[in-house]
């Protein structure tokens, strides 16, 4: 930019303003523009105070205020104007103020953007120090620090919780962000001889579940009343049929459930997940053939009853592991016979504070 004798004003009417504005704060929203913000300070005195004492006052030139979540302060100075320590410390100084109590003191000279915590000294290095070319630069380059969708982020005042941790550098709940679901194994047995077709087409089942792979899309880890650790998952599923199933059969409403007082980071000692559950389907019920890829209809009412454990420990936010799983299949029609599938694998799911 073109700043041959720009004064304090220009910074603020071409750089200040447009910059503030494709950050996302806009004067009477969530994300307010106080300009010219004033500012007291109770009067240093020597001797005795006396009631008529006057105050000393300051004025912040830009306090951007995230309603209910947090403020950062701008100042201005001239292009001829260096940033000083001097300017810094005026800029820490309105930050830290009770009447602000913000996150970051920033100053742009039109040159210059510098950016402090407020726990920081004058004579720290700033977090940020960029050369100042356009607003739009400007912007890009700050929105993941001082947008209103950051400063929400990272500056929200803390969520107080007096519940047990579920491991140490937790609360005492989680999300689950992402993860991995990959099967190894896949076989089965039948207490009955099958036709050969009807073997043929379990053996190439497992023989494609043994390599199957889920993406976890989402989740979450809590306590209950009884301060077992509880774990529920959300999948994706490969094809529409299977994730309507799974919605109508409420398999996304299974819980993992876990004795243990908190989730282990010993990879020797893991925390062991159980879960238990049924899924009964009627006769001519549209199913999903992993071998045909492609519907087909229920041949036989069928209740399957399945158990599975996981066990996992943490490393950081990762909690990894394997698990195991039966399913165990009658059906009314043919009361004596008994179909179970079994299954291992491996899982991994990232966590983070809730």
């Amino acid at each position: 930019m073109n700043l041959a004798g720009a004064n304090e004003t220009d910074v603020r009417e071409e750089i200040a303003a447009p910059f503030l504005t494709m950050l996302g704060y806009q004067r009477g929203t969530e994300n307010e523009i106080l300009r010219e913000y004033s500012i007291s300070y109770g009067r240093h005195f020597l001797g005795r105070k006396k009631s008529n004492d006057p105050p000393l006052r300051g004025r912040a030139d830009y306090v951007l205020s995230i309603t209910g979540v947090g403020r950062w302060v701008l100042e201005i100075k001239s292009p001829s104007e260096d940033i000083t320590n001097e300017a810094i410390e005026q800029a820490i100084s309105y930050c830290r103020h009770p009447e602000v109590s913000g996150a970051y003191a920033a100053i742009l000279n039109g040159k210059r953007f510098v950016v402090f915590h407020s726990n920081q000294r004058s004579s720290d290095e700033p977090i940020v120090d960029i050369q100042v070319t356009t607003p739009e630069e400007l912007s890009t380059l700050l929105s993941g620090l001082l947008s209103p969708g950051a400063i929400r982020r990272d500056c929200s005042p803390p969520k107080v919780d007096l519940g047990l941790p579920l491991s140490d550098g937790f609360r005492s709940s989680a999300i689950v962000i992402n993860g991995t679901n990959s099967y190894t194994d896949f076989w089965w047995e039948c207490n009955s001889p099958l036709p050969g077709d009807a073997k043929a087409e379990l053996d190439e089942t497992c023989r494609r579940l043994s390599s199957f792979r889920t993406a976890v899309t989402g989740g979450r880890v809590w306590r209950d009343e009884s301060s077992r650790i509880i774990a529920k998952l959300s999948w994706e599923s490969p094809h529409d049929v299977l994730s309507q199933f799974a919605q109508e059969k409420k398999l996304f409403d299974a819980e993992y459930v876990s004795l243990s007082q908190t989730i282990s980071s010993d990879s020797s000692n893991p925390t062991i997940f159980d879960i238990v559950g049924s899924v009964s389907v009627s006769e001519g019920e549209t199913l999903f053939d992993i071998v045909r890829w492609d519907t087909q209809m229920a041949g036989l009412e069928t209740n399957m009853n399945y158990r599975g454990q996981a066990l996992g420990y943490l490393d950081g936010q990762v909690f990894s592991g394997r698990f195991q799983a039966e399913y165990e299949s009658n059906f009314p029609l043919v009361p004596d016979l008994r179909l179970v599938m079994y299954a291992l694998g491996n899982f991994n799911l990232v966590l983070d504070a809730e």
